[in-house]
């Protein structure tokens, strides 16, 4: 299976639903997602994208803060193409677990594909920092 990354796109603002963003918030968000989709695409060797978003519970959403999902994408990584859908909710569950001191409520059902920890997630993200510049954002 190919590596999953997955980059979170916040408005600054913290707001629950898509549409509880203001017109400017909405481009602001999605030309970020643009401009992290072309270097995660770029660094982690995908030749295509996948960008989410579940607007409301009802729609799978976990986390009452308005977000996007930035995933790169390869031919082949996942076996059927919307199998990555049932991932992202899983790997929205491994984190809200992950974050509990020594939980087991939360399974990989791929083996070579563990958890990250937040000190993981949290180099990647300063990693990829350099690629932004301040002012781009």
């Amino acid at each position: 299976m190919f590596d999953f990354k997955d980059v979170l796109v916040i408005s600054r603002r913290v707001v629950p639903r898509y549409t509880d963003l203001t017109p400017e918030e909405v481009c602001d968000m999605f030309q970020s997602a643009q401009k992290i989709g072309r270097v995660i695409e770029r660094e982690y060797n995908g030749s295509s994208l996948t960008i989410a978003m579940q607007d409301g519970p009802a729609a799978g959403q976990t986390v009452p803060h308005c977000h996007v999902h930035v995933i790169p994408r390869k031919f082949g990584d996942w076996a059927n193409n919307d199998d990555i859908y049932k991932d992202i909710d899983k790997l929205k569950l491994a984190t809200i677990y992950q974050a509990k001191e020594n939980s087991t409520l939360f399974k990989i059902d791929n083996e070579e594909r563990k958890p990250r920890s937040i000190e993981e997630m949290a180099k990647e993200a300063e990693f990829l920092r350099q690629f932004f510049e301040q002012s781009e954002m």
